[in-house]
């Protein structure tokens, strides 16, 4: 393996172990550092690679990345609304369901907005 695929490997393991101690010792704070430097150092290293002449992405890996997105999202959503319904079944007789089921309603909610805001922007912009 190439230097330059060990290296974001090791900042993520190490993002990891870090993140890991921060919430094991209940420090919510203290692992929103963590991940902010860890986003800040892995964009810096990108940038780096970047100004050095690495091509880190092309035409067939945006559209390999924009494929996989979006079927990421089919997945997570047919997910959402079937614990939703599940939820809304168990909810009938057992209340300790209802905090689920509105999570889960909500959340599926919540990316159908992001959803179909992103599609209404980016087909103004494009």
């Amino acid at each position: 393996m190439e230097v330059e695929r060990i290296v974001p490997l090791g900042i993520i393991v190490a993002m990891g172990a870090f993140l890991g101690w921060f919430i094991g010792r209940g420090s919510f704070a203290g692992a929103m550092v963590v991940f902010a430097l860890g986003a800040v150092i892995l964009n810096l290293y990108y940038e780096f690679l970047r100004r050095r002449g690495y091509i880190l992405e092309d035409e067939r890996t945006i559209r390999i990345e924009e494929i996989s997105a979006r079927r990421t999202l089919q997945v997570i959503l047919i997910i959402l609304a079937i614990s939703m319904m599940y939820f809304s079944t168990k909810v009938r007789s057992d209340s300790s369901y209802k905090g689920l089921m509105a999570f889960s309603g909500l959340l599926l909610f919540a990316l159908l907005i992001i959803h179909g805001a992103l599609r209404i922007y980016y087909s103004r912009v494009m």
